[in-house]
């Protein structure tokens, strides 16, 4: 898998600090990529990244999230 974009990387670190408490993933990183004036593509493409880090590793998806982080 190829690393995310720093501007990807960067609504997902913000996805991951302003978590709300009965955030979804998909909720969290779909609130930071609109903020961030991205298109719904880079919204995909994050998600993809997580849901196959998460199925590989079996994960749950903020874990998954995290993880990715922490590999790019």
């Amino acid at each position: 898998m190829e690393p995310l974009k720093e501007e990807l990387r960067k609504a997902l670190s913000d996805a991951l600090d302003k978590r709300r408490r009965d955030d979804t993933l998909e909720t969290a990183v779909g609130r930071e990529v609109r903020r961030a004036g991205l298109r719904y593509q880079d919204y995909l493409d994050i998600m993809e990244a997580a849901r196959v880090l998460a199925r590989k590793d079996k994960l749950d998806p903020w874990k998954a999230a995290q993880a990715l982080m922490d590999q790019q």
